[in-house]
């Protein structure tokens, strides 16, 4: 399912993260996720779900095809194109992120990969979006990973390869383009933020401690105007940081941690911008 700009219309993304599904069948808190994510598809229009991590809780979820299978059937039911990073929880127990990847497959408005590369079973690609059947925008998908394997009591960094691919990348850079980045754990930088344009900030920021120059590439080839993350569920602020805006999400799941209000990140980009806002769940 390709993802296009008609008319004179900006592309509105539905950032959705740190779900956090456990096993089926769900408990109270899961099925309230999965019934307001429904509500927020029916009331709004998005022309892509993009999701951040922690769609489940793998250490806790023996058959995450199951689980993921209800989500996935779910979504289905809306013609709106899907696309899926991990984060840190979604391959704690016995399941591989290839695993994950392969349940992918359930999704009917699945995205088409572009340029996918995995190291340490870690996923990189870019989604393309077009307009007047021109290329107008790429989002950059990163998978952040999990934990270090030497100090586990550490979260992932991003790899060297992975810095290198978007690098490697064929699209064109420099201040003029429009384009957005996606992962789960957030960069380094985050904590150098010294200032919020909107939102909140109510927990540490959980980093790597190892910075790999991921931001400084971004920063150097001007084409990436926001990177947008989640993983910690008390955070849902954006900020400029050099030229970038680094954001949060807003954590989507009940079956989980934090005080903030559920809900997702709204992202439109238009031919100049790229504007954001928070949407709360209207519980009932």
């Amino acid at each position: 399912m390709n993802l296009e700009i008609t008319g004179n219309k900006n592309f509105r993304i539905c950032q959705l993260t740190d779900i956090h599904l456990g096993e089926y069948p769900f408990n109270d808190a899961s099925n309230k996720t999965i019934r307001q994510i429904e509500q927020l598809l029916k009331e709004n229009d998005f022309d892509l779900i993009m999701i951040t991590g922690d769609l489940i809780w793998g250490k806790s979820v023996d058959k995450p095809d199951k689980v993921l299978g209800e989500l996935y059937k779910m979504l289905n039911k809306y013609n709106v194109p899907v696309a899926v990073t991990y984060g840190n929880h979604d391959s704690e127990g016995q399941h591989s992120r290839a695993e994950l990847r392969e349940c992918e497959q359930f999704l009917e408005h699945r995205v088409p990969k572009r340029h996918s590369m995995v190291v340490n079973d870690r996923e990189s690609y870019t989604l393309e979006v077009y307009r007047d059947n021109k290329l107008s925008n790429v989002l950059y998908v990163w998978d952040s990973g999990d934990y270090l394997k030497e100090e586990p009591e550490d979260y992932a960094a991003i790899e060297p390869e992975q810095v290198e691919w978007f690098w490697h990348l064929p699209y064109e850079k420099g201040k003029n383009k429009q384009d957005i980045a996606f992962m789960h754990i957030p960069l380094p930088e985050y904590n150098l933020v010294d200032s919020y344009e909107e939102g909140q900030k109510n927990e540490s920021i959980c980093a790597s401690p190892y910075n790999s120059g991921l931001f400084y590439s971004l920063k150097k080839a001007k084409n990436i105007k926001a990177l947008f993350v989640g993983h910690d569920h008390d955070n849902n602020f954006i900020a400029d940081y050099k030229g970038i805006k680094l954001g949060y999400g807003n954590v989507t799941g009940y079956n989980t941690y934090g005080s903030l209000k559920r809900g997702a990140r709204i992202i439109e980009l238009t031919p100049t911008d790229v504007k954001t806002q928070i949407i709360t769940f209207a519980e009932k």
